[in-house]
């Protein structure tokens, strides 16, 4: 399992700094700036917490990644791949007869991408 502190860590410190500077750039929005700010303290405070927590468990459970985990993501992978191969040639196709905008085409693509990943990882660790 991954940890994502340093991402955490990241948008924390950034919404921190962001309302710090608007704060200071425009005083007329003060309520922005200060959600902003408290905004970026929870979620340092949470990101924190959350590592601490799983650093405990982790060394309770100590569980490694094994070859199981390994074919199950490379199953989805695959499985993902292959169906957003297909999705973008049809929506290829489909654009020559009718007109898409990009932003719908982008979200489709990437809405087809989580749930396809998140869906095929739940069927193979039930199938294998």
């Amino acid at each position: 399992m991954k940890r994502k502190l340093f991402q955490r860590l990241l948008t924390a410190f950034l919404a921190i700094i962001f309302g710090v500077i608007s704060l200071l750039m425009n005083p007329t929005e003060k309520m922005a700036a200060i959600y902003l700010f408290v905004v970026g303290i929870i979620i340092l405070i949470v990101s924190i917490t959350i590592y601490f927590r799983k650093s405990e468990k982790e060394d309770e459970l100590s569980k490694e990644y094994d070859e199981r985990d390994a074919l199950i993501e490379g199953h989805a992978a695959n499985i993902t791949m292959q169906c957003i191969s297909s999705l973008i040639i049809i929506l290829l196709f489909l654009s020559n007869f009718i007109v898409l905008s990009v932003n719908v085409v982008l979200l489709l693509l990437i809405l087809t991408l989580f749930i396809l990943n998140a869906v095929t990882k739940f069927f193979y660790e039930r199938v294998l």
